[in-house]
């Protein structure tokens, strides 16, 4: 009897335990959460979208509390449905309803991986992992991908570089240069010149940096720091410029006046003096001219290959005047360029008749007094 009753015991037992297996198992399936995306990878201060379907695969309607469990600490979240934020949600028979869940990586955290999950108490349980990829500071960073440049000195140098604000709350960051005496510094942000700049918190800011080194800067390397400050958070940056020399011409006549004398129909020569001013070398130098209509000059050499720096080359430039040129001013430009650099001089060429017009002017006078003299002896008395 007592056998009898304790295998009684036994099965009954038996038989609760199964039911209430069975019932939790029909109540799990009944309603579950899903989303794509389980696992991923990101940066300190990356927002996390996470789209989830609760699905009820049931043919009642089920209501569940939703709760975020595991989520390490100064992380946030905010759990969405239809615009709003919420803590429950009911769902119709054989239907789903959307969740949004953003979530918060704070910008100070240490690499590593971090796992939490969104409960449908009583129903569900989604688990997820976020893996931090590096180790994650407040800071403030100023960076340049070409931070180093080379040109001659009359070249405007210019540096893109990004500020990224890596604290938690907008800053306003003052910009500076300390480049040598002489030189000049302009920031540009979004196209305009600026001394500072907004940046949005965990936001990059493309900034211009735009260097110009005075005249007589000689050939070197330059380090120029550049800085953005603000209230409590500072960043860096050196900026290298290479100063390969200066590049200028100059072209005139030994003894700088450059205005000449010439007769219509006839060519004048001048002598004109090229010098490489600049303290680097000029590479394939050519001369041309923009003359009056129907005037040429010649230049011999017409091409110079190389000049050095402080070099001299004598030109010899024939102007060729039109031969119906009239008298008076003209002028006349002399181009000299090179690879890096070129010139202009305006010469003024004052044209003259020539001596052959003036005397065929004075036999026409002559014979046209003459004629009137003819014309007076011969009709006059009449």
């Amino acid at each position: 009897m007592i056998a009898t009753t304790k295998r009684l015991s036994y099965l009954f037992f038996s038989f609760f335990i199964l039911i209430s297996f069975y019932s939790n198992q029909v109540i799990a399936q009944s309603l579950s959460l899903y989303t794509p995306i389980t696992k991923i990878t990101v940066p300190p201060g990356q927002e996390i979208n996470y789209n989830i379907d609760v699905i009820n695969n049931s043919s009642s309607i089920k209501t569940s509390s939703l709760n975020i469990v595991g989520l390490p600490q100064d992380w946030n979240f905010d759990l969405k449905s239809g615009g709003w934020n919420v803590e429950q949600i009911s769902v119709l028979p054989n239907n789903k309803e959307k969740l949004s869940l953003k979530v918060t990586v704070p910008v100070k955290i240490n690499k590593g991986t971090y796992r939490f999950k969104v409960l449908a108490n009583g129903y569900s349980v989604l688990p997820l992992t976020v893996t931090v990829s590096k180790q994650g500071t407040y800071q403030t960073t100023l960076t340049s991908e070409q931070p180093n440049i080379e040109g001659a000195s009359n070249t405007t140098f210019t540096y893109n570089a990004n500020l990224k604000n890596g604290t938690t709350q907008s800053q306003v960051y003052a910009l500076k240069a300390s480049p040598p005496s002489g030189w000049f510094a302009i920031f540009k942000a979004n196209g305009k010149q600026v001394s500072s700049v907004n940046v949005e918190a965990n936001q990059t800011q493309r900034i211009t940096i735009e260097l110009k080194p005075s005249e007589n800067t000689k050939s070197g390397l330059y380090k120029i720091p550049i800085t953005a400050q603000a209230e409590n958070f500072s960043a860096r940056l050196e900026l290298e410029t290479v100063i390969t020399g200066s590049y200028s011409l100059s072209l005139s006549t030994p003894t700088g006046l450059l205005s000449t004398d010439v007769t219509a129909g006839e060519h004048k020569k001048l002598k004109l003096l090229l010098k490489n001013t600049g303290s680097a070398a000029l590479n394939k130098i050519n001369l041309k001219a923009r003359t009056p209509s129907n005037w040429s000059v010649d230049f011999t050499p017409k091409e110079i290959p190389f000049l050095e720096a402080g070099k001299t080359e004598e030109i010899e430039a024939i102007i060729n005047v039109h031969d119906k040129a009239l008298s008076g001013d003209y002028e006349t430009n002399f181009d000299a360029k090179a690879s890096e650099t070129s010139t202009l001089s305006k010469f003024r060429i004052t044209v003259h008749a020539s001596i052959l017009s003036g005397w065929f002017g004075f036999f026409i006078i002559i014979i046209a007094l003459g004629c009137v003299y003819y014309l007076i002896r011969k009709y006059g008395r009449r």
